[in-house]
Order: C-alpha cells, then sequence, then structure tokens
C-alpha cells in the first residue's frame, strides 16, 4: 500500500513537471548583448515543439522596464508565441537583469542603435527566423523602429499608438488635465503656459523668463499633482545650474520646430516613413491621452500610405486608451485594475488576422 501511494505520488510530480511545460506552449532562453560596452539581457520565447521562421522584437515606449523580473507585456509575448512567432526582447540599460546606467532621455536614434546591436546578435547566434525579422512597439518605437529600418531593413511592423513627427507632452497635459475635471478653456491657458515655457527653454531663453511663463502651471494644484510642477519660490543658484545643464542636454537632442511650437526629434521624418517598405498594422486608442492618435494616422496615411513598396493597415478601437486597454477616465494615471487590465475587443485578434493577411504567419 505504502509502496502504491509513493509511486502514484512519483507519477504525479512528474507529470505536473511536464504539463506546464506543454500547455504553455512557451520555451523561454536568456538572451544578452553588448551594447556600448554594456551587457543588455532579456528573453527569446518561442513557440513549444514547434519551429517557427519568423522573429518579432518588442520595442517598449519611454520610460523604464522590468520585461523579465517583472514579466512584462506577459500577455502580448504569449498570444505573439502562440501566433507562431519567435519574441525577443531585452531590458534597457540599467534596468532589469541590464548592465549600465539608465538615461531616462534616451536619444532615439541610440535607442535605435542599441535594436540594431541586438539584431546583429540574433544573426550572429543564427536564431530560428533571423532570416524574417519583425517589430512591435509602442510610443516612443514609433520614432525608434523606422530609424532601425534604416540600417536593417525590417519585414514588418505593428504600430501601437505611435508617435507623429514632433513632441507630444503638450497634448498629454491638455488631455489629461481636461480628463481630470478642468473645462477646455482653463486647460488651453495651461497648455499655452506650458507651450510658452516649453520655447524658452528649447531656444535657449533664461530661467527667469522660463519661470515666468509657467508661473500659471506652478500656481494650479491640479497642475502640481498631475506633473510635478513645484509652487512658486526665488530661483536660487542651484536652479539656475540644473536649468542650465538640462537645457544644454535637451536642446543636443533635436530641434525645436519655429512653426509648431514643438520639439521634433527626427529631422524631415516623413522622408524616414517613406523608406519603410514593408507591411505596417497601425494600431490606435480612440480614447488616447497620451499621443494625438489622429496626427500619426493621418502622417502614415500620407507617408506609409502612399509607398507602393509598402502596405498600410490602420485600425481604431473605441473606448481604449494608449495602451490599448478598456478604459473609463482613460487618463495617462488611471489604475485599470478593476477593469483588470482587459484589452481592446479583438486587439489579439486584429494582429493575427493581419499576420496571416501578409503571409507572417500560417
Amino acid at each position: 500500500m505504502r509502496r502504491s501511494i509513493t509511486i502514484r505520488t512519483i507519477l504525479m510530480i512528474t507529470l505536473l513537471m511536464v504539463i506546464p511545460k506543454a500547455f504553455s506552449q512557451i520555451v523561454s532562453e536568456p538572451f544578452e548583448f553588448q551594447f556600448e560596452n554594456e551587457t543588455l539581457r532579456g528573453l527569446i520565447e518561442k513557440p513549444y515543439n514547434q519551429k517557427s521562421n519568423t522573429i518579432i522584437v518588442i520595442i517598449p515606449g519611454y520610460g523604464r522596464t522590468d520585461f523579465v523580473n517583472g514579466n512584462w507585456y506577459a500577455k502580448l509575448r504569449k498570444e505573439l508565441v502562440a501566433f507562431g512567432l519567435n519574441v525577443v526582447f531585452w531590458d534597457k540599460m540599467g534596468c532589469g537583469n541590464s548592465d549600465g546606467e539608465f538615461d531616462i532621455n534616451q536619444p532615439v536614434e541610440n535607442s535605435a542603435d542599441e535594436a540594431i546591436a541586438a539584431i546583429q546578435e540574433i544573426k550572429r547566434l543564427k536564431i530560428p527566423g533571423s532570416e524574417k525579422i519583425g517589430f512591435w512597439g509602442i510610443s516612443r518605437a514609433g520614432w525608434i523602429v523606422p530609424l532601425i529600418n534604416e540600417q536593417f531593413p525590417i519585414d514588418f511592423w505593428i504600430s501601437v499608438s505611435g508617435t507623429d513627427d514632433k513632441e507630444n507632452f503638450g497634448y498629454l497635459l491638455k488631455s489629461n488635465l481636461i480628463i481630470e475635471g478642468k473645462n477646455k478653456e482653463e486647460a488651453h491657458k495651461l497648455y499655452e503656459a506650458w507651450m510658452l515655457g516649453h520655447k524658452i527653454f528649447s531656444t535657449q531663453g533664461k530661467i527667469e523668463d522660463y519661470e515666468r511663463a509657467i508661473r500659471p502651471l506652478r500656481l494650479d494644484s491640479l497642475s502640481r499633482r498631475l506633473f510635478g510642477y513645484s509652487k512658486v519660490s526665488e530661483i536660487t543658484e542651484k536652479d539656475k545650474r540644473v536649468y542650465l545643464q538640462e537645457q544644454k542636454q535637451y536642446i543636443s537632442k533635436g530641434h525645436f520646430d519655429v512653426e509648431s511650437g514643438l520639439w521634433a526629434y527626427i529631422d524631415n521624418f516623413d522622408r524616414t516613413l517613406l523608406k519603410v517598405n514593408a507591411p505596417v498594422l497601425g494600431l490606435f486608442g480612440a480614447n488616447d491621452s497620451q499621443v494625438d492618435w489622429r496626427k500619426t494616422k493621418k502622417l502614415y496615411e500620407e507617408t506609409i500610405g502612399v509607398n507602393p513598396d509598402s502596405k498600410l493597415t490602420v485600425k481604431v478601437f473605441q473606448n481604449c486608451n494608449h495602451t490599448l486597454n478598456k478604459c473609463v477616465t482613460c487618463g495617462w494615471r488611471e489604475d485599470l485594475s478593476d477593469l483588470k487590465w482587459q484589452a481592446c475587443d479583438n486587439y489579439y485578434e486584429t494582429m493575427k488576422a493581419w499576420l496571416k493577411k501578409h503571409k507572417i504567419i500560417e
């Protein structure tokens, strides 16, 4: 009797060890590469017991990442692998298990170079699917992927909440002030204060003029709470040093567009997009409060959409936010826990159908 129980116990433990691997349909392998003398680390996730001839690289948006330890983008990764794709991703420098120091203001050109270094390692290792490499990218990746394409012609691109050719913080500021209770007139006045301050800052203006311009934002309690503006105070010598340092760093990474009053990260971005000679799927949330998706959609249609060597598909999801999750207020700080971070209806189905249509997956 004891022996029978022991045997059954061993069989059950063995079965439990095997089942998760088979049911998860994912095989994970460590992936690392060198960039600027630092080691960046991530994973390669592949379909279990199935050979894939295509790789999709995930390019995240602004800010820190925690792909491996934090299991970021877990649902997306699982779905992409289920489609039959090999998925590659890594944490930014100084994030997760990656070495180096994180730079919140990393230039988009540098981010593109980082991805190119990863692609070169993928090809050097001859990872299955390295003959066909495409990208899934969100937000800021809308600048990065076209820059990657200039050095490494991409095979396909899923652009989620992509950016247009200009700075988008002003749109984020105005949209979220309205969401949080300001009327349109109040929000516009605060937006104009930001615009004026941004212009002074971006054209090497003095800190005194900058502070005078953004004073309405410092006086407004909602702007302080949402965007971190401190209360009005005397300008110290330290304030002046920090201002000049940040100004110098910022100005070195792009140029101020006089006509629009906004910062442009990539010169002639429309020409850069015209060089994308691959199928592109542009996905947008109709309630995106961080990026003006209407401008991006129009830009894509006027560039990728008229390129005879490319094929553009655009889908706008109603009642969805910047990350293509269902939302109530759709503000950038909204806690979506009660909604269980649900993706937009037919979000994954749309990607799968598009991948099949362009014969990227079977």
